[in-house]
């Protein structure tokens, strides 16, 4: 009875190993195959890493290119900016040069003008102190020369190509005075033509008048009277 239990369970221990030993066969080349297929996995994943690597070096690449195409594009362009502003700066110098010579020249006309205006005023004085017989301010403006005879109210004037006598200008005739022309042309000397007319009397005759510059100031030098 012992014996047959003993061989019982030696048996049952027997297809125990042997179900144990068939199990462990079987599951091997399962862990076998997905081994294989995880490292066939890792390799795609190694794969396609490499490749997306390789993808974004050469879109690196491409953008690198665009980006010096692009800088090559804008250099002639800023080229081209500096010439047009080069060009601008130089028609600006050329018109502030051109406004200058304008404005100077329009000056030199106004003082012109000016100078012309008061050499005919100072000959105005001249002539208002003859009708007033103002003696006083007629030899203060006499150039050197120039003699002044409160008797005959004649002025003798001496400094001058042909020396001749003026008489004084009435008080009547400087009520038909006008101006005529002035010529500046020297610096120290001008000419003054003055018209005096009488439409009453229908007579009219010129006086040339000449102011000289005597240590810086204009002096009295020749009153001739053409009739």
């Amino acid at each position: 009875m012992k014996k047959r239990w003993l061989v019982t369970i030696a048996l049952i221990l027997v297809f125990a190993l042997a179900a144990c030993g068939g199990s462990t066969g079987e599951e091997e080349p399962n862990d076998v195959n997905e081994k294989s297929n995880k490292t066939t996995e890792k390799e795609s994943d190694e794969a396609t890493d490499e490749a997306d690597e390789e993808e974004i070096d050469q879109d690196d690449e491409a953008v690198k290119e665009e980006e010096e195409e692009t800088s090559i594009e804008k250099k002639p362009s800023e080229k081209k900016e500096e010439s047009i502003d080069t060009d601008e700066s130089e028609e600006s110098s050329d018109t502030s040069s051109e406004d200058e010579e304008q404005s100077d020249d329009e000056n030199a006309e106004k003082e012109g003008a000016e100078d012309e205006e008061d050499m005919i005023d100072l000959a105005f004085l001249a002539f208002d102190a003859q009708a007033e017989e103002d003696y006083d301010y007629l030899e203060s403006i006499l150039s050197e020369g120039s003699t002044l005879n409160k008797e005959n109210n004649t002025i003798q004037f001496d400094n001058v190509t042909y020396p001749h006598e003026y008489e004084f200008l009435s008080k009547k005739d400087r009520d038909f005075l006008t101006e005529r022309y002035v010529q500046m042309n020297e610096e120290d000397r001008v000419l003054l033509g003055f018209e005096v007319t009488d439409y009453y009397d229908e007579s009219s005759y010129v006086i040339d008048v000449v102011y000289v510059k005597e240590n810086g100031d204009w002096k009295l030098n020749d009153m001739d009277i053409n009739k």
